[in-house]
């Protein structure tokens, strides 16, 4: 029996049940992909960290190097002030790439920092905010491979993917 005789030998409250089902699970579906692309869902830890960058990123042939710009948000997710400390100011915002398989891609270049404990507080429900232009080799990329900016700010982790594509 093929899907056609099937079919035809449904009566028409089977064909509309179908129908009906059919019409739920693409409404589920689509909601729930719709709500996991937004930003309907957040961390609830603490102290969440938030990446916002371009998906891909374009080398032009002229250049050696492009800006990824990148801005970052953590909010505290607690009913108190949360106090920040990091060692050092250069321990703020600390990042590197990876690729898709987790090897080294490009971190930024060692810097002398001064050795002072950075401390700063962030009231309950607030944000902090910090944007940084990160130079990206394109020496170190390739065209269709995903790679994964690491970001830890003010010790909190979380990463993004990306692709990079050139002219």
């Amino acid at each position: 029996m093929n899907l056609r005789t099937f079919w035809t030998n449904l009566d028409d409250a089977s064909r509309q049940a179908f129908y009906r089902t059919a019409m739920w699970i693409a409404l589920i579906v689509g909601t729930v992909y719709t709500i996991g692309q937004s930003d309907l869902i957040q961390s609830y830890t603490p102290l969440a960290v938030k990446i916002e960058m371009p998906e891909k990123i374009v080398f032009p042939k002229s250049n050696a190097t492009v800006s990824l710009p990148v801005n970052l948000q953590l909010k505290n997710n607690t009913q108190e002030t949360a106090q920040l400390e990091v060692p050092t100011p250069c321990n703020i915002i600390r990042w590197f790439i990876t690729n898709k398989d987790g090897d080294f891609v490009q971190a930024p270049a060692k810097e002398t920092c001064s050795q002072v404990v950075m401390k700063a507080s962030l009231p309950a429900g607030q944000f902090s905010q910090d944007e940084l232009l990160i130079a990206l080799d394109a020496t170190r990329f390739e065209a269709g491979i995903r790679y994964k900016l690491m970001v830890q700010y003010w010790g909190q982790d979380e990463s993004r993917e990306f692709e990079v594509e050139f002219e």
